[in-house]
């Protein structure tokens, strides 16, 4: 009998996603590939999570199957945010519009009337710092820019929900592609945003001071298949906690080129 993954909302707002046991195996037979197994992962409203592993150990794929992207083989998925949003490293914005356009895009798919979506639009952008490029094409923008454009995006879509659903924001190394300050300026504007708009947000990289300096908390994935090996509170961090965290990760990525 084939497992299913079961998807449910809660009724307490004490947990923004909750995987249990969410296994995914890619193909059939003797080719099928488990690039997940028996995850169990748990993310408080507001709470910033970052994911540590091995290229190929699946962190993608877990974040694809929360945004609904993609489909477990079998687990649970509880969810009680508005509808996910999600950061790729490529911003894929529409190239023919302008940055305020580009992010009243969520907003349209979603039904928002048009003066209220150019208001939010507006909003957004100012809270990301690019108030005054809204009448720019992404190809007026540098590379940081078109990113916090893409930020200011996703954050429209965790706002179209009702009932004052916890927001969401799935973040798969969305900064890897740019040069190190732009990265640096990117992570602090991230935290600023973080922080005023109480959005629960994980987020995938390979970079352990990037994970260390961003998250509250940063979970450790195996090589594959993937499932959650180590957990740290990074509230205060320390260089023990940062070097502790690496002799883990170089552990995983040993096993995993083994």
């Amino acid at each position: 009998m084939t497992a299913t993954l079961e998807t449910t909302v809660l009724s307490t707002v004490d947990t923004a996603v909750e995987l249990a046991g969410v296994r995914k195996v890619f193909g059939h037979g003797g080719s099928a590939v488990v690039a997940l197994d028996g995850v169990d992962l748990k993310v408080k409203p507001g709470e910033f999570v970052c994911l540590l592993g091995a290229s190929g150990c699946g962190k993608s794929t877990l974040l694809n199957i929360v945004a609904g992207l993609d489909a477990a083989t079998s687990g649970q998925l509880q969810l009680n945010t508005s509808r996910p949003a999600v950061m790729f490293q490529e911003p894929a914005l529409m190239p023919w519009l302008t940055a305020a356009r580009n992010v009243e895009l969520a907003l349209r798919f979603a039904g928002v009337g048009r003066l209220a979506r150019k208001r939010r639009a507006l909003e957004l952008l100012e809270l990301v710092r690019l108030g005054d490029v809204a009448d720019k094409r992404p190809h007026e923008l540098s590379g940081g820019m078109r990113q916090r454009v893409a930020l200011a995006r996703a954050l429209a879509s965790t706002t179209v929900s009702a009932d004052g659903a916890p927001a969401l924001l799935l973040m798969d190394e969305p900064f890897a592609a740019l040069d190190a300050i732009t990265r640096d300026v990117l992570q602090s504007e991230l935290l600023r945003v973080w922080e005023t708009t109480n959005t629960a947000i994980i987020f995938v990289t390979h970079d352990v001071r990037e994970a260390v300096r961003l998250g509250q908390r940063v979970v450790l994935l195996s090589s594959r298949p993937g499932r959650v090996v180590r957990e740290w509170d990074v509230r205060d961090s320390s260089d023990e906690v940062l070097d502790e965290i690496n002799t883990h990760l170089r552990e995983v990525i040993s096993g995993h080129a083994s």
